[in-house]
């Protein structure tokens, strides 16, 4: 035991600096932003974390601001209307209650592990948990950022199945 610890006293920089490796590469698999530059952590941190507080509170109206009307998104919520004008709050509102949990999943956990550059946008991928009626599933929850006049605008979100642990 002695002899183990003056070996750990005397190379004491490289055992120091061995665990500071291990330390840094523990924190990066935990960072889902790790791809990312500074600025486009600090710029997509809160609203990611936005997007994923109200989809899981069901916070609607303030989803409706970071919400991408794109044709797909209005084809979900407006039964095939794909070119309808954008919703106002009141609409989207309306929408999401009516829709969520019966005809599309609902959102129950959400913890984001991955979230990086794609094609001048961003993809954040999480491990979830969403229910519809008494349907429920765990799976990787996918959804794309653009930045639209300088903001991040959230599209319709995906699930695969049962493919990861929560």
């Amino acid at each position: 035991m002695i002899e183990m610890l003056r070996f750990v006293y005397m190379k004491r920089p490289a055992v120091i600096a061995l665990l500071v490796l291990m330390a840094k590469a523990c924190s990066a698999q935990s960072d889902p932003y790790t791809s990312l530059t500074q600025e486009q952590r600090a710029f997509l941190r809160p609203a990611v974390e936005r997007f994923v507080k109200d989809m899981t509170k069901q916070d609607w109206k303030d989803m409706w601001e970071i919400q991408d009307q794109t044709p797909n998104m209005k084809n979900e919520l407006l039964e095939g209307n794909r070119d309808a004008p954008d919703l106002d709050q009141v609409q989207y509102v309306r929408a999401m209650r009516s829709i969520v949990g019966v005809e599309f999943l609902r959102v129950r956990k959400f913890q984001v592990r991955e979230v990086r550059a794609d094609k001048g946008n961003f993809i954040v991928i999480g491990c979830g948990t969403a229910t519809r009626e008494s349907w429920h599933q765990t799976g990787f929850i996918i959804a794309g950022i653009r930045l639209l006049n300088g903001k991040p605008k959230f599209d319709l979100w995906s699930m695969t199945s049962n493919s990861c642990s929560n």
